[in-house]
């Protein structure tokens, strides 16, 4: 007989942040919305809109070289048989920044900045494998089971 209980119940910790998430994603986009609106108030919209679409270009720049510092670590750690796990997680948040930088806006923006500086993507980093520590434990289980894994 399968289980009828809900997935989510009301005060579970992946309900509180799948809440969280989704109310990010809606007010966030209307806080860029009326971010636009004031500063073209204020400025002038073209104004806004250069700056907007010239804010990220150094950004990406910048993860394009944070990129290229990891990577020969990334291979490195690889080649030796050693778990990667920091850098991959490095440039999955140089990713996201880039991401975000290249999302119009101004608070993305701000968000990209912040990924692509390496103490706070450290930090993050090191906040959400706490919080997923079990699901690595389970994942690496997994991939050894089916052979997939490091071989020792």
């Amino acid at each position: 007989m399968r289980d009828q209980r809900p997935s989510h119940r009301p005060f579970d910790k992946g309900f509180f942040t799948l809440v969280l998430v989704l109310f990010l994603y809606a007010v966030i986009p209307l806080a860029e919305i009326f971010l636009f609106v004031l500063l073209g108030y204020t400025i002038s919209i073209w104004l806004v809109i250069a700056i907007a679409a010239i804010a990220a270009l150094p950004g990406v720049l910048v993860a394009l070289s944070e990129a290229r510092r990891i990577l020969p670590r990334l291979r490195e750690r690889i080649r030796d048989g050693r778990s990667p796990g920091r850098e991959i997680a490095s440039l999955a948040g140089i990713l996201a920044g880039c991401l975000f930088l290249i999302t119009p806006g101004f608070i993305t923006d701000v968000l990209g900045y912040l990924l692509l500086v390496p103490p706070f993507r450290a930090a993050l980093t090191r906040a959400i494998a706490r919080a997923m520590k079990g699901s690595y434990r389970d994942l690496q289980r997994w991939l050894e089971v089916n052979g997939i894994g490091p071989r020792a």
